[in-house]
């Protein structure tokens, strides 16, 4: 893994100390990495055209019915996943 040194202006380092002091993440680490993989997806989607988002909204549809019942149930999948991350 590669150490970055970055510098954010105050008010961007205001919200990222709140937000781990109400335990949203367990570190400023955690908190750049969720942000930096979120503008990644974000940049993902941007790029596929309309085609690319039907045909895999489709095929998903099409798959069947997910393993999870209910909202609770994929909570519950992601929070075990992300505490063995």
């Amino acid at each position: 893994m590669r150490t970055l040194h970055i510098s954010l202006p105050e008010e961007l380092e205001s919200e990222l100390a709140a937000a781990v002091d109400s335990g949203e993440f367990e570190s400023e680490n955690d908190a750049i990495r969720a942000a930096v993989a979120q503008w990644r997806a974000e940049r993902l989607v941007e790029r596929m055209s309309v085609d690319e988002l039907r045909r895999l909204w489709r095929e998903g549809v099409e798959s069947g019915s997910g393993r999870f019942g209910e909202i609770d149930e994929i909570k519950a999948e992601a929070r075990r996943r992300h505490s063995q991350s």
